[in-house]
């Protein structure tokens, strides 16, 4: 696929509709951040709370998905504000796929980090059994924490490479399992395909196509950690009130992410999908003619 193509139709269907389709952002945002508020909180009920929450909230995104292909269907002049609620609004239909989705993706991470947990004691449990000591006896030094860490880097240079590499395959890995259920709500979206036929028809979907994926989030990648950049100073600099400092960290790169990118790369993600659900669903039997004919 050819992603600079990709981007710049993203850009012009953004022409007319970009407006709407930040206000509705804005309000997925600012709505989205509801679970955080109950976010590491030591009482019972509170947490209880939290995970109420962030049970609800799973189909939450699907907003995107639904405003998205409103833009890349010529379909803007439909947008509402109400497309920010869709997830709750039918929550019922939308909540099987995406609570499938997360636990493959869950499954996955939870077995690559048992193996680097394998790996790790099975090669270095001689140097690990000696790290609490080492810890606890330079955290008693004026450098605290950082001298803790340094002390452990000295005692195991080999441990930290490995267990970087470690997590660098897991990222990759990562990356890879959610590139293959990509398809999944915008399946559900435009086809109706619920649950498993929707991650089987995703990982058909995206076989040969996993590359072109990551292609294209690489291209945001420079203003994704511009992003994450603003958040963590934002942090930092709020760090004596905690919880309201996170939130207002949030809150401020979010925006910045909608002001700057993410319209641009969710619609990008959707003409992604319709170039292949095109020429998959719609015109199987004859070669797709419009701008992108490298499909394979």
């Amino acid at each position: 696929m050819n992603i600079s193509s990709i981007k710049n139709r993203a850009e012009e269907l953004l022409i007319y509709c970009k407006p709407q389709v930040i206000r509705i952002m804005t309000i997925m945002l600012l709505v989205g951040l509801i679970p955080s508020l109950f976010d590491g909180s030591e009482n019972a009920f509170i947490s209880l709370i939290s995970l109420v929450l962030t049970v609800i909230f799973l189909p939450f995104t699907h907003g995107y998905i639904v405003t998205t292909l409103k833009v890349v269907r010529n379909n803007s002049a439909a947008l509402n504000d109400d497309d920010a609620f869709v997830g709750f609004k039918r929550f019922k239909d939308l909540f099987p796929t995406y609570l499938v989705s997360g636990l493959v993706l869950f499954v996955i991470a939870f077995i690559l980090l048992f193996i680097m947990m394998f790996f790790t004691i099975l090669f270095f449990g001689t140097v690990l059994s000696g790290i609490p000591n080492i810890v606890a006896n330079a955290a008693f030094s004026q450098s605290g924490l950082y001298n803790s860490l340094f002390v452990l880097i000295q005692s195991a240079p080999s441990l930290i490479f490995v267990i970087l590499f470690l997590i660098l395959i897991m990222v990759i890995v990562m990356v890879i399992a959610s590139a293959f259920v990509f398809a999944m709500p915008y399946l559900l979206e435009q086809y109706h395909m619920t649950t498993m036929k929707a991650l089987k028809e995703s990982f058909s979907l995206m076989q040969n196509h996993i590359w072109d994926m990551i292609k294209l989030e690489l291209s945001f990648l420079g203003w994704m950690i511009l992003v994450g950049f603003v958040q963590g100073i934002i942090t930092e600099l709020l760090a004596f009130i905690p919880v309201l400092g996170v939130l207002i960290a949030s809150v401020v790169s979010g925006l910045v992410a909608i002001y700057t990118y993410l319209p641009k790369f969710m619609v990008s993600q959707a003409i992604f999908f319709e170039e292949l659900a095109y020429y998959r669903y719609e015109e199987p039997k004859q070669p797709f003619q419009g701008e992108y004919q490298d499909v394979e």
